[in-house]
């Protein structure tokens, strides 16, 4: 009886042995498919951020094209006919976009975005309300220059991203 105890002991030690690795091997590849896992999620979020930062670069463009007609090169006869009240309207849409995407725009302490919603509040109101036009011109310049002057952090920014997908990615 007690070779067949040791016998028993034995195989039920080896047994558990190889159930160890077994369950070993199988957290091995949990792990394994779980860093995988967090790295198709991190290029998802990335992805959404370039997509987001690319909608921004294309939104100020396309505002800043809009504001241009009471802009720095316009003129008395240009600005006949030219609904100034629409063009405040779609500023305010722009900057209310880029206040939503600010998370994007934080450096340290800073952020350029934000900066640029507050700047932009008191030009919105003077262009919508403005009669004249030398007062139109002046919060049309104040706008577009604004604008203009973010440009280059948002390209900045859209660029830095398209360069660390494609650098972690291929």
């Amino acid at each position: 009886m007690d070779s067949i105890e040791k016998w028993v002991s034995v195989l039920g030690s080896i047994a558990s042995i190889g159930a160890a690795i077994w369950a070993w091997v199988e957290a091995s590849k949990a792990s394994t498919s779980a860093k995988k896992a967090e790295i198709v999620k991190n290029e998802i979020v990335d992805r959404r951020k370039l997509a987001e930062v690319s909608q921004v670069h294309a939104e100020t463009s396309r505002v800043l094209k809009t504001v241009s007609k009471v802009g720095p090169s316009c003129n008395p006869t240009m600005l006949r006919g030219v609904n100034c009240a629409g063009i405040a309207k779609e500023v305010e849409e722009f900057s209310r976009f880029i206040n939503e995407q600010s998370s994007h725009f934080t450096e340290f302490f800073d952020n350029k975005a934000k900066e640029l919603c507050a700047a932009l509040n008191d030009d919105i109101e003077a262009l919508s309300e403005a009669k004249s036009f030398e007062d139109k011109k002046a919060a049309g310049k104040s706008i577009y220059y604004k604008i203009n002057d973010f440009m280059p952090t948002v390209k900045t920014l859209s660029d830095e991203k398209r360069e660390s997908i494609t650098t972690r990615f291929n």
